[in-house]
């Protein structure tokens, strides 16, 4: 549950008031459509350093100040990776359209570091949308991001040799302040996921 203080305007008078858990605004009291993307409590993204695909440090300091829809996944992935990246497309156009201006990025972060380089990632990236930035780096890296927000990934390699990995598929939405405040879990669909982005953003009053 949120703790929050917010100013209102009553009768003329400007006064400062304390919510009760109760009443802040949050998950207990979101519509229950809002609830199946919400966290109980925002998570606040720590100390964490990637490289993104210019081989430019990419921490905590690149989150603050715009909405980041953040996914976890690999250059090899055959199919989940490439449709959440046409669907991260489609919703970063729609955003545009709904909301000029405002700032906001889409961020991809390998989970196969030993064969996504930067120079391959560049070059995904590009292929959905030049705007998208992809992150990877050494493992415990990676790890240190994406463990606190409970991402999981697992390397398989089946009897013919086959290497997959099984990962976590949800878009993070990271508000301006770096703080995780829940996911888009599958299936999604950019015009959904904007219906949600406004109802959140209403909610939280963000």
């Amino acid at each position: 549950m949120l703790l929050a203080a917010l100013g209102a305007l009553i009768l003329g008078a400007t006064l400062v008031t304390r919510l009760t858990p109760s009443e802040a605004p949050g998950w207990a009291n979101a519509p229950p459509d809002l609830r199946a993307i919400l966290w109980p409590e925002p998570i606040p993204i720590g100390e964490f350093t990637l490289v993104d695909q210019r081989e430019q440090q990419f921490g905590p300091a690149q989150l603050q100040g715009r909405w980041t829809f953040l996914f976890f996944g690999y250059l090899q992935c055959p199919d989940v990776c490439p449709t959440a990246m046409q669907v991260l497309r489609d919703y970063r156009r729609l955003l545009e359209t709904a909301y000029p201006g405002l700032p906001h990025q889409v961020v991809f972060v390998s989970v196969d570091p030993e064969y996504d380089q930067p120079a391959q990632i560049a070059a995904y990236m590009d292929f959905f949308d030049p705007a998208f930035i992809g992150l990877s780096g050494p493992p415990d890296a990676t790890a240190q991001l994406a463990g606190p927000l409970a991402i999981k990934y697992y390397e398989f390699v089946d009897e013919h040799g086959r290497r997959s990995i099984d990962h976590t598929s949800s878009i993070m939405i990271v508000d301006p302040q770096g703080r995780v405040l829940g996911a888009f879990p599958p299936p999604q669909r950019p015009q959904r996921m904007l219906e949600l982005f406004q109802g959140l953003r209403r909610h939280l009053s963000l």
